[in-house]
């Protein structure tokens, strides 16, 4: 019986052990050098998702994925998870203030304000609220809301944030520290209107020369039938707020009061068109001995396309992210190793229209268990303040301390470690990463750092960092063994 015992043990330890050691090597700059190139080329006019360069993107994703003998993710065809998308074009928009019996004063879309609207065609009147800066920040005792009903109301507030003029500050470096990213700042105000109830949101630009971009036949993206909790947001200079709101009491210079406006009411309308067309994330997949379980290495491949007669290429964002998704494809499908979960290469679209190819998958999921979601996007460059060119910037959930261990432990591994920017994706959504941990779904985000080219036409693959991107893609791929090794034992 001792003896069964013993080798009962000795084999949990060679195959504990065997597991230890499996390998498989990372990529080289070879493996995806001539992906990114491709991907970044003129011929595939910046990758739109909706445009012929996305087809065009998608072709050359998956026949990629065939070659690396990938299997088709629930069996699409080429690879491909068609679905709908919705373009809308505003076609025009109105905003108005009623004072009492007094006659409405009209704002000019072309000279006072600008909007991003819902995929409702709206047209409303509504009381209206002054919420201060329109936050609501439980764990530093700050509230703009508070005793103030907001439900069914038009909530008027002020950009930015406490003291956001004074850099020298305790309050500025507080509230930089919670929202050190504009667009995360503008998300939670909208979604704390949202949560508190208001129908719409109205942002006095007050921090700097406002000039509203005339929004009419711009276009914006959602998914087909998409159920939206949105609200209109409009934004407005300091004078219009100022002619506007001068006799209500909005105190723009001085105390910040929150307070409902008396006898004020705002009328809003948004016409809209929409248009409907079919994009693809492109899904190939290396099946699991566990076939029930899944890890997910993604990056988008869509860009910007064409504006202005000039071509976006996107090199950083994201045709590194995807090339180096394909390099992980190729090195893992040479490798012979059946991975003890499967593991799925996604190419995800529309990220730039919203991170529609990602939300689409995860709301269209079979039974499958998403153990982990690996994100790459803009894995490339460095921002000018990275002088050396080794910060890399690796978001986790707060709830997942282990990831970022392991990204310690990977990165440690490197003959020139970077320096680790570790921060929590908890309440942000800057790329498809969004989708799953809104799902709950762990995730490990990768991004080497904003650069003067961002969005811009000079975005290009002459411009990228191999050797950076390589030691990203080592980490990744380290990450990802050390993570198939934790919850295998």
């Amino acid at each position: 019986m001792r003896l069964r015992i013993l080798l009962l043990f000795t084999l949990l330890c060679c195959k504990s052990l065997l597991f230890s050691q499996t390998t498989v090597s990372n990529p080289s700059k070879s493996d995806f050098s001539q992906a990114l190139t491709i991907l970044a080329s003129d011929s595939l006019q910046g990758r739109k998702a909706n445009g012929r360069g996305g087809s065009l993107a998608a072709d050359y994703i998956s026949s990629r994925m065939h070659s690396y003998k990938l299997k088709a993710y629930n069996n699409f065809e080429y690879y491909y998870q068609l679905f709908e998308i919705e373009e809308h074009t505003i076609k025009k928009t109105t905003l108005q203030i009623k004072r009492g019996n007094h006659k409405a004063i009209s704002l000019s879309p072309e000279k006072d304000f600008e909007i991003t609207p819902t995929t409702n065609i709206q047209k409303k009147q509504a009381e209206v609220v002054f919420a201060s800066y329109g936050l609501d920040v439980s764990k530093e005792n700050y509230d703009d809301y508070k005793k103030l009903d907001v439900k069914n109301k038009i909530v008027v507030i002020l950009s930015g944030f406490p003291d956001d003029q004074d850099t020298t500050s305790s309050t500025y470096k507080k509230f930089k520290n919670i929202f050190p990213e504009e667009n995360d700042l503008e998300e939670t105000k909208l979604k704390t209107a949202i949560n508190k109830g208001a129908i719409a949101l109205i942002i006095i630009e007050t921090r700097k020369k406002f000039i509203p971009k005339n929004k009419e036949n711009e276009v914006f993206h959602s998914l087909k039938n998409a159920i939206t909790t949105s609200i209109p947001v409009f934004r407005i200079s300091k004078t219009a707020a100022e002619n506007l709101f001068s006799k209500s009491n909005i105190p723009l210079k001085s105390d910040l009061t929150s307070t409902s406006l008396k006898n004020v009411k705002i009328n809003f309308s948004i016409e809209l068109k929409h248009e409907t067309s079919y994009v693809a994330n492109v899904l190939g997949l290396i099946p699991g001995k566990d076939t029930t379980k899944t890890i997910i290495i993604g990056a988008h491949y869509d860009h910007l396309g064409i504006k202005n007669d000039s071509i976006y290429n996107g090199a950083d964002d994201n045709a590194s992210g995807t090339s180096g998704m394909l390099a992980l494809a190729k090195k893992w499908s040479e490798s012979n190793i059946k991975p003890e979960y499967n593991i799925l290469f996604a190419a995800w679209t529309a990220e730039e229209m919203g991170l529609l190819g990602s939300e689409y998958f995860v709301e269209n999921l079979n039974d499958q268990k998403i153990l982990l979601c690996i994100n790459m996007d803009m894995i490339s460059r460095s921002s000018p303040n990275d002088k050396t060119h080794r910060i890399l910037s690796i978001g986790t959930q707060k709830e997942t301390e282990y990831l970022k261990k392991i990204a310690g432990e990977s990165n440690a591994r490197l003959q020139n470690p970077f320096t680790l920017d570790l921060w929590e994706t908890n309440g942000h959504s800057g790329s498809d990463y969004a989708s799953f941990t809104a799902k709950g779904i762990p995730v490990m985000t990768f991004f080497s750092g904003f650069h003067e080219d961002y969005h811009t036409p000079e975005d290009k693959a002459s411009k990228v960092d191999l050797d950076k991107m390589q030691d990203v893609l080592f980490i990744v791929n380290n990450s990802l063994l050390k993570f198939i090794e934790n919850q295998h034992n």
